[in-house]
């Protein structure tokens, strides 16, 4: 609840004390007071916990009314379930007097925070921004209207999180037939009898933002028929005015958000939240994100790149953080903590070629040095494990649990082990002992970004995918600085068909780390799949220049193949096979386009090397349903149906959800002339949500999407 009311003379209970028992809640103390009423910080005696007590104050209407107005109050908000919105718990009358209590939130409000530390730098007041659009989001996808956004309204918690509060204003939607809200932040149409929209919110949230970075507002009065001039004259501030220095992008978006006619304002908060996303890797706020990323990272396999037949494989995994725990015997002594942090630091940027190798000499020395020297342990047995990921050496698996319980043995409060076993068995699909691992994380620290993100893999492991969005969010919540839970929750809106979600959050973690090529590369993959291949391209090049990594060049070749730009694209592969010969999807991707070029001997001869070497993956992974049905559509292109279809139908029954391989097995009929089963798979594919352009795209589809069958399948996708 806005914690920063007071009490003012005039007001119904000015001069009076306050409650000291409501119900069977206990008062600790007063947080708030207003003319509608009291907030409180209070014990629920009934379920033992601590919570935000909002009690209306008597009127002189019937206590029924009050009842209704609270009891309007809470519903609405308990409507909105999401990490950036406060929660309610429950609505009651006790004592003549009506209230509702839910989440207690410590922190700051955004306006005590400005009278702290003065205005926002630009990267902080767009991250800021995208947390409450992600709330007002959750707002109007209810039905939702706030209608007194501001920045009392909306709090920062201890953790970081970002709370919008206060839903006294709110209305469902359609339903406003007064003007409310706080005139500073009240769109102009409001002003000459408009309604209250999705739009004004919008407004209001850019006039929050203006407000951030300046402590000014665009449009300020000391009257209401004022405000209504200014408005009407389109009499504002520029924000260049006061902060010269903002990126462009920030400025632009704040600018859409604020515009006087509501038919150019962001529609949605989700436009609002990209644009956000966007000026974060733009103009100083580039340079910014640089010199205070949160560091951190993880290290990909080469077949986590997409290539044209394939999608992104695994999530990610991280290394510990670099700071001692309290009480952990890894207080040493003497230089061991410099070369402790040293290599941490080596760890945090593992994504950089070389630093992990440097990680773990670096603890290995330390530990050396120092046996009783807990967290070395531990970042020694996260950066096996992340060896182990890329590597897949089974004799690092012993190395990992033993430094691991060389750290717990030390110490047995390291969250971070815990997540590492969690992490390891994962992989080596333990899921029993995975889940204990990562309980045991939790007990220790239940806000523990990592453990969440862990959990969230595992439920992937799992088939939970329902359950899976929800704890990358929170690890976000929880860890709303740090990259790899944006990158995280990227990948699985990526292999799940959400290409523009994805390509939001890699954009969110691009500019959390400029310089880790891996992200570039994912958000071109995302850009890619949105069929925009001019950022594919830049966002594919910025990598390479960060790191030439086979996957990149790959990458690269498959947007110039989508373009129909073959023989430049046959140049990037043999690139990315020289750097790997072992890539069994870049070596498909280069029998594909000799292909097109005309090189049929070529073609075939690399697609039996591909085959080769994807049989060596499947013997590893029998029953991966992507390995599988890649090698049943390699199979397909060289004409080998009694080794495709068999291959197709597996991949297909392991994993009936995925939109890819559901695609791979109608394209492998299609080329096998089965075209009765190949529309049966594709309106499958197209029901999962495939994309339908991506399908338009290949041409090897043409005959079938002119079948006269395939129109139907199209509309009943829609």
């Amino acid at each position: 609840m806005d914690n920063t009311l007071t009490i003012h003379e005039g007001d119904p209970q000015y001069g009076k004390q306050p409650l000291k028992v409501w119900g069977p809640f206990q008062i600790l103390e007063q947080v708030g007071a207003g003319g509608f009423g009291e907030v409180y910080r209070a014990f629920d005696t009934v379920l033992q916990r601590e919570v935000a007590l909002k009690v209306l104050l008597p009127r002189v209407s019937s206590q029924a009314d009050q009842h209704k107005e609270i009891l309007r109050e809470a519903r609405l908000l308990a409507k909105v379930r999401h990490p950036n919105v406060v929660s309610v718990y429950g609505v009651d009358t006790h004592d003549g007097r009506v209230g509702f209590w839910s989440d207690f939130v410590r922190g700051h409000t955004l306006t005590q925070l400005l009278a702290m530390q003065g205005p926002f730098g630009p990267r902080e007041a767009a991250l800021v921004g995208i947390d409450l659009c992600k709330a007002v989001s959750a707002v109007h996808t209810a039905g939702l209207l706030h209608r007194d956004i501001k920045a009392s309204n909306a709090m920062r918690e201890e953790g970081g999180r970002i709370l919008l509060m206060d839903f006294g204003l709110s209305l469902e939607e359609q339903v406003h037939h007064h003007l409310g809200g706080t005139p500073t932040y009240m769109a102009p149409e409001l002003f000459t009898g408009g309604q209250a929209s999705v739009a004004s919110d919008i407004y209001a949230l850019g006039v929050l933002l203006y407000h951030l970075l300046t402590t000014k507002y665009p449009v300020d009065a000391p009257t209401l028929p004022e405000f209504t001039a200014q408005h009407e004259t389109n009499k504002r501030r520029s924000l260049y005015d006061d902060r010269a220095d903002l990126p462009e992008k920030l400025v632009q978006a704040i600018e859409t958000a604020t515009r006087k006619n509501p038919a150019e304002r962001f529609q949605s908060a989700g436009q609002m939240l990209s644009a956000l996303s966007d000026s974060l890797g733009s103009g100083s706020t580039q340079t910014m994100v640089s010199a205070n990323a949160v560091p951190g990272g993880k290290r990909f396999h080469w077949w986590m790149a997409v290539p044209a037949l394939g999608i992104l494989g695994a999530a990610l995994w991280f290394p510990v953080r670099g700071l001692l725990p309290k009480g952990s015997a890894a207080a040493s002594a003497g230089g061991s903590d410099a070369a402790y942090f040293t290599a941490q630091s080596y760890l945090d940027k593992y994504y950089i070629p070389g630093n992990l190798d440097k990680a773990i000499a670096g603890f290995q020395k330390v530990v050396t040095a120092d046996p009783r020297y807990a967290v070395a342990f531990a970042g020694l047995c996260r950066a096996y494990f992340i060896n182990y990921r890329d590597l897949g050496s089974p004799e690092l698996v012993d190395k990992i649990q033993a430094a691991c319980s060389s750290s717990l043995s030390i110490d047995p409060e390291l969250a971070s082990v815990h997540v590492t076993r969690g992490m390891l068995y994962t992989l080596l699909t333990k899921n029993d002992l995975a889940e204990q691992e990562i309980k045991a994380a939790l007990s220790i620290d239940k806000k523990n970004a990592e453990a969440i993100a862990a959990r969230a893999e595992l439920f992937i492991r799992q088939g939970r995918n329902a359950e899976v969005e929800p704890e990358y969010q929170k690890a976000e919540d929880f860890g709303p600085r740090d990259w790899r839970w944006p990158n995280q929750l990227g990948n699985f809106f990526l292999t799940n068909g959400r290409f523009e979600e994805a390509a939001n959050q890699f954009k969110l973690a691009v500019s959390l780390t400029p310089d880790n090529s891996k992200v570039w590369n994912n958000l071109g993959i995302a850009y890619r799949r949105l069929g925009n291949s001019a950022e594919a391209k830049k966002a594919y090049y910025k990598a390479i220049d960060l790191y030439p990594a086979d996957n990149y060049f790959a990458n690269l070749g498959n947007v110039l193949q989508q373009e129909g730009s073959y023989r430049e694209a046959v140049d990037l592969y043999l690139k990315a096979v020289k750097l790997n010969p072992s890539n069994y999807l870049t070596v498909a991707n280069l029998a594909y386009v000799y292909d097109r070029t005309g090189d049929k001997v070529l073609a075939r001869e690399n697609y039996m090397k591909a085959i080769a070497l994807a049989e060596e993956d499947r013997a590893r992974q029998p029953q991966d349903a992507t390995v599988l049905s890649r090698l049943g559509s390699y199979y397909a292109t060289i004409g080998l149906g009694d080794k495709s279809l068999p291959l197709l139908r597996q991949a297909a029954a392991l994993d009936p959800d995925n939109p890819t391989v559901l695609y791979r097995a109608g394209e492998g009929y299609e080329l096998l002339h089965h075209r009765d089963d190949a529309l049966r798979w594709i309106g499958k594919a197209l029901e999962k949500k495939y994309p339908l352009e991506q399908l338009k795209r290949n041409p090897e589809m043409a005959a079938l999407i002119a079948d006269r069958r395939f129109a139907a399948i199209e509309a009943k996708s829609k």
